[in-house]
């Protein structure tokens, strides 16, 4: 009975912090829910900020769905224990949904919206938040790796390491035209989901006959086409039986950020498919690596 209504107050609490546009304050942090970031109804953002500092990194998760649903709910307990445990900023933050007139870049410009955001609150507390881990899972895993490889430079807080839950790597990979799982129990049927969900990806009308009229548009919101000498370090989590994205995106990733000397763990899941939920060990091991590049980089 008291956790529930402990659980409804904080609800309360939530609900006018959101109206207001105020955070909510604990011993350790401010935190914001549901902050607007634009104009768009899922220009949304949750974010902790610890009090007690001048500087801070920020860890930014950003959520999956093949880029067409998903939100950031799912994070809302881990921002806060992760802020909590390592004295760090941290948000997660939603997204434009792809379509007719929004593709991949255009979630690019997005992030760059939230980090602007992310670093006028933090200024507002009298906290410079000045550099930045992101991750996510699958379609939010390419987002964090295509924004760390791609804007590093421009960013309000720039990059400094990345982590992917598999996370598509190469969308010029045949694999994806042929991937029943990707377009499952969607009505206009597999074939035409997959090439309206790649076409709405890219921004250019795609089929598998015509994929290859579109490859500039494709390696542009593919993250292994960016990697270079100076590329962010990197830890690549994925499942050697994953059947949405497939595990040579994983393997291309790894061989092309060691041509370039790129820092980056690749933990692989012998038994995992997609859920990276059959190897206990591995998530433990993703966990503290990521602790590691917490501890390290910011």
């Amino acid at each position: 009975m008291l956790a529930k209504i402990t659980s409804f107050f904080m609800s309360v609490i939530i609900f006018f912090a959101e109206v207001l546009g105020v955070p909510v304050m604990t011993s350790e942090n401010y935190i914001y829910y549901n902050l607007s970031y634009g104009e768009h109804e899922r220009h949304t953002i949750d974010l902790c900020i610890p009090k007690n500092t001048e500087e801070a990194g920020l860890v930014l998760y950003i959520h999956g769905g093949a880029w067409i649903m998903g939100d950031k709910e799912m994070y809302r307990d881990t921002i806060k224990e992760i802020s909590e445990k390592f004295g760090v900023a941290c948000a997660a933050m939603n997204y434009r949904y792809i379509c007719d007139t929004v593709d991949i870049n255009d979630i690019m410009d997005d992030v760059d919206a939230a980090m602007n955001r992310i670093k006028e609150t933090g200024k507002r507390h009298g906290v410079d938040i000045n550099r930045s881990i992101l991750t996510g899972g699958s379609a939010g895993a390419n987002l964090a790796l295509l924004y760390s490889y791609s804007r590093v430079e421009n960013s309000a807080i720039p990059p400094v390491a990345v982590m992917s839950d598999c996370g598509p790597t190469d969308l010029s990979d045949d694999y994806y035209f042929y991937n029943s799982e990707l377009g499952k129990g969607n009505a206009i049927g597999d074939k035409a989901f997959i090439e309206q969900l790649l076409s709405w990806a890219c921004g250019k009308k795609i089929t598998y006959e015509t994929r290859d009229e579109a490859i500039e548009e494709i390696k542009k919101v593919s993250p292994l086409y960016y990697v270079n000498e100076n590329t962010v370090p990197t830890i690549i989590n994925h499942g050697i039986v994953d059947d949405i994205v497939p595990f040579r995106n994983a393997q291309s990733l790894d061989a092309r950020l060691t041509e370039y000397g790129v820092e980056h763990y690749f933990n692989i899941y012998p038994n995992s498919s997609h859920g990276l939920d059959k190897d206990p060990e591995c998530s433990e091991k993703a966990q503290q690596l990521f602790y590691e590049f917490i501890k390290k980089y910011l």
